[in-house]
């Protein structure tokens, strides 16, 4: 594993021990967007639009907007 894809699944872990919803929502789009294939960044990017949801951030709209584009949200 890359040494920076390392250091965000660790920051992701500490945000889920800390229940930092905002910055899990952050750190799931920022692994989306690493991704290469579809389906791995839309399960990646349902996430961040999960815990984006439920923190009220501002990236909500355009994570829903890329899983419109992408057939997996109305």
């Amino acid at each position: 594993m890359p040494q920076s894809e390392a250091k965000l699944q660790s920051e992701i872990l500490k945000a889920h021990k800390d229940n930092d919803y905002s910055r899990l929502c952050e750190l799931y789009a920022k692994a989306a967007q690493t991704r290469g294939d579809v389906n791995q960044a839309c399960f990646l990017a349902t996430q961040a639009y999960v815990f984006g949801l439920q923190s009220n951030h501002p990236l909500t709209e355009h994570l829903h907007s890329f899983l419109k584009n992408h057939g997996r949200e109305e």
